[in-house]
């Protein structure tokens, strides 16, 4: 779709906004805040939630607190308020690989969902025209949604560690380059795949190419810098494809894309993911189950969208090279040459289209604890030669907490929930967009329950005092008790 044409967006959004309040207003029971306040013995303000990321994720998380009541809640960022997630960084693409139908981030709110957002601003008859959703319409979206639900996010603040203090948490925190920090009694990531792992680059690269001679696909790129050059990517997922195709846009000499494989993958499973009895269940069946479907989904990796070939495939300074498995790196004459069974390849630079990794020992935020977390590898053994990803799963809870390897040892990490990618083996490919509302409810059902139990005395109290009658003064009614 071309350019779309704005026909009277500003008076169509402001008659949208106005129905979502009135919604809003509508299903808001009940009213009350349920939480105590929380102060730390010294007086410091202590936070109930602090959601570490801005994206979808973290602003659908932000919102479902909202709607739960626990509105002593704020999410840290520590991007730019437009570039939270990957929308406006590293997914070089023009558009959502997501249906434009899809819904999710809006809690169930049709007033809230992108197509009335998008039919508010061109009409009903352009979003029939719409094809896609770009990534830059989706930004926008999300923006909207947090201006005007009044998400409470912070930009510019990124969290550089977990520190258990007693039964609440110590968040270290830098901002601009001030450190301080922040207390909260949970935590919620929703930080993306990279704060669980980082990124796969294969030794071989990492090893013998110097860093100014690669870079990964999830990392900043500068493409510019890559004018007139030749580039190998190594992998043949969408995200290279991705890549592939913003590099010759902006003008690589030429492309040459490694593949170990016979031929691109016909099928995509996580199109097949998309109904709601494997979304609601998934994380309720038995390890065995999960493994089971999770082998299954990783033996047939879901390839790159037509559009995202169409990029690349006419064009002549693009080869892709099958059966091409990298062997070995190294530099030759000023070059990258990288060796497959096939041929060896000379380039400018290296991008490897190679995935992330799970494994909280490299992961920042966990280094004080991981040793603490319980990995699939703890609580189920696989078949022989199983995924090494897999194993090094974290083995969550039935709503996205962590769980101790050893119990007893750390009791605090139930209250640190990992809404990430990480957690797909456990919970299903609910980080998606598309699997939003199923994780969120599940999320917040666990987040609740965590704050009822260890409040438990303060609610027993609460309703052993409770005192609230409209039928005081009935003569068939008791007397109420005499005050104290």
């Amino acid at each position: 779709m071309g350019a779309v044409k704005l026909h009277g967006a500003a008076a169509g959004l402001v008659d949208l906004e106005t129905e979502i309040r009135r919604d809003l207003e509508i299903l808001d029971y009940p009213v009350k805040s349920w939480l105590r306040p929380f102060k730390r013995d010294d007086g410091a303000h202590v936070f109930d939630v602090v959601v570490i990321g801005g994206g979808h994720s973290g602003l659908c998380a932000a919102f479902a607190l909202k709607r739960e009541k626990i509105l002593n809640s704020i999410v840290l960022d520590e991007n730019s308020e437009g570039e939270e997630g990957p929308w406006q960084t590293y997914a070089r693409m023009p558009d959502l690989r997501t249906r434009k139908s899809v819904t999710g981030a809006e809690l169930g709110y049709a007033n809230l969902t992108y197509r009335a957002y998008f039919e508010a601003r061109f009409g009903e008859e352009t979003y029939q025209e719409l094809k896609r959703i770009t990534c830059g319409e989706w930004t926008s979206y999300l923006l909207w949604m947090r201006r005007l639900l009044e998400l409470p996010v912070r930009n510019g603040v990124r969290v550089e560690g977990i520190e258990p203090e007693g039964n609440i948490f110590r968040l270290k925190t830098n901002a601009g380059g001030a450190q301080d920090y922040i207390l909260t009694r949970r935590v919620i990531l929703a930080s993306g795949p990279l704060s669980t792992g980082g990124t796969n680059i294969p030794d071989s690269i990492s090893t013998n190419l110097p860093n100014s001679f690669y870079g990964h696909v999830y990392h900043s790129v500068d493409f510019e810098r890559l004018k007139d050059k030749t580039i190998v990517v190594i992998g043949a997922g969408a995200s290279a494809f991705d890549n592939a195709g913003t590099a010759l846009e902006q003008g690589a000499k030429a492309v040459h894309m490694l593949v170990r494989r016979p031929h691109i993958p016909r099928l995509s499973l996580i199109r097949w993911a998309d109904w709601s009895g494997f979304m609601n269940t998934y994380a309720d069946l038995d390890d065995e189950q999960k493994w089971k479907l999770a082998s299954e989904v990783q033996r047939n990796p879901s390839p790159p969208p037509m559009r995202a070939l169409n990029r690349v495939d006419k064009r002549e300074n693009f080869h892709i090279h099958f059966n091409s498995p990298m062997i070995a790196a190294g530099i030759e004459d000023g070059k990258a040459v990288i060796e497959t069974p096939a041929g060896k390849h000379r380039a400018d630079y290296v991008l490897c289209a190679t995935g992330f990794a799970f494994n909280l020992e490299r992961a920042p935020l966990f280094r004080p604890f991981f040793s603490d977390i319980a990995l699939w590898k703890d609580r189920f053994a696989g078949p022989p030669g199983g995924s090494e990803k897999f194993s090094n799963s974290p083995y969550l809870g039935r709503h996205y907490e962590f769980l101790e390897k050893t119990p007893g040892a750390a009791p605090w990490l139930k209250h640190i929930f990992n809404f990430t990618q990480s957690a797909t083996l456990s919970m299903g490919p609910t980080g998606r967009v598309s699997g939003l509302k199923y994780g969120v409810r599940r999320l917040m059902i666990g987040v609740s329950n965590s704050f009822v139990r260890e409040d438990f005395e303060q609610h027993l109290a609460s309703v052993k005092r409770y005192n609230d009658s409209e039928l005081d003064g009935h003569p068939w009614v008791e007397k109420p008790p005499a005050a104290i």
